[in-house]
């Protein structure tokens, strides 16, 4: 009897309510006895991606107002824990518009497709096929072709001697060997994956290349943006510096530490899943910016596409 009222006691923390208030119940619900009057003002009201679905109306000067008036998803008793866990979360989404960077997509196409290597003729035809494809997709995405890419914060301390550290889960990346890590100020996973195409519908081959070039470049292009975006964003008050993107298959991490990330983070709000061995979308990436006082990568080339090998090359022995 004792256990039971002492289980019961602590279970009021998660729920309150005040009958004696002239608003009670402050929503429509079907049982009165259910409301929980805890989160009186909604705690999650200034965030975007709330749990719950809220209507929005346009105030007289234009601007999108959120109408939580239908919305009783705090108010619910089970979902104490939920909504504690919903605003400890540290990861961020940053919605990208692929075409606000369709000059910088088309360049990388341009260098993945070689242009610079054929004779006029032929980088003419390859030229106005690749822009045809743009077009079509242009048409089928429509102008709000987005990107959404999740941003998840670390600590400094997590970049070790050769691996980083997350709890218990040990990524290894031979590269932070040859940094100054007491100049990282913190770091970053981050997952996305470039717009899908229906790549089978492409009416030729040379179509279908381009798809798949053209999703391929997205990933290189926002790859850097995220970069720059970063590096901006760290540099108000004195200048930062980001790193390139440590991931699997780039500066000594092992392609396999990818379903380690993916599983570091809630790659749901990115779109991304782990099915078969293997990321879905299957023109995903994730993987690791740094956050630095200077810049802290080696000059060495090679390691750009490094793959993380046990044995290393001659510059990492």
């Amino acid at each position: 009897m004792e256990k039971s009222e002492n289980v019961k006691e602590i279970e009021h923390y998660k729920f309150f309510q005040n009958r004696e208030c002239e608003y009670f119940p402050c929503h429509v619900v079907k049982n009165e006895d259910e409301f929980n009057c805890l989160f009186c003002y909604c705690p999650l009201y200034l965030q975007e991606d709330c749990m719950g679905r809220p209507d929005y109306i346009l105030n007289a000067l234009g601007q999108r107002i959120k109408d939580c008036s239908g919305c009783t998803i705090v108010h619910r008793p089970e979902m104490y824990e939920k909504v504690l866990a919903h605003l400890v979360r540290k990861e961020d989404v940053v919605s990208v518009n692929i075409w606000d960077l369709q000059e910088a997509t088309m360049n990388r196409i341009a260098e993945i497709a070689s242009f610079d290597k054929m004779d006029e003729e032929a980088r003419q035809l390859q030229k106005n096929t690749a822009a045809t494809c743009l077009e079509r997709i242009m048409e089928s995405c429509g102008e709000s072709c987005r990107v959404n890419v999740l941003l998840q914060p670390f600590a400094a301390e997590c970049a070790k001697d050769g691996y980083f550290m997350f709890g218990k889960e040990r990524v290894r990346c031979t590269v932070l060997d040859k940094i100054d890590r007491q100049q990282v100020t913190q770091g970053y996973l981050y997952a996305f994956h470039a717009p899908v195409l229906a790549i089978e519908e492409a009416d030729s081959l040379l179509e279908q290349y381009y798809r798949e070039t053209f999703q391929i470049a997205c990933m290189d292009v926002l790859r850097d943006w995220v970069q720059k975006y970063l590096e901006r964003r760290h540099s108000v008050k004195t200048r930062q510096f980001c790193s390139p993107s440590f991931g699997p298959g780039y500066y000594g991490m092992e392609l396999e530490a990818a379903e380690q990330i993916l599983g570091l983070m809630n790659a749901g709000r990115a779109g991304i899943t782990w099915q078969d061995g293997h990321m879905q979308p299957m023109m995903s990436l994730v993987g690791i910016y740094l956050i630095s006082r200077q810049d802290t990568l080696p000059v060495c080339k090679d390691c750009v596409s490094c793959r993380g090998s046990r044995s290393g090359c001659e510059f990492c022995r």
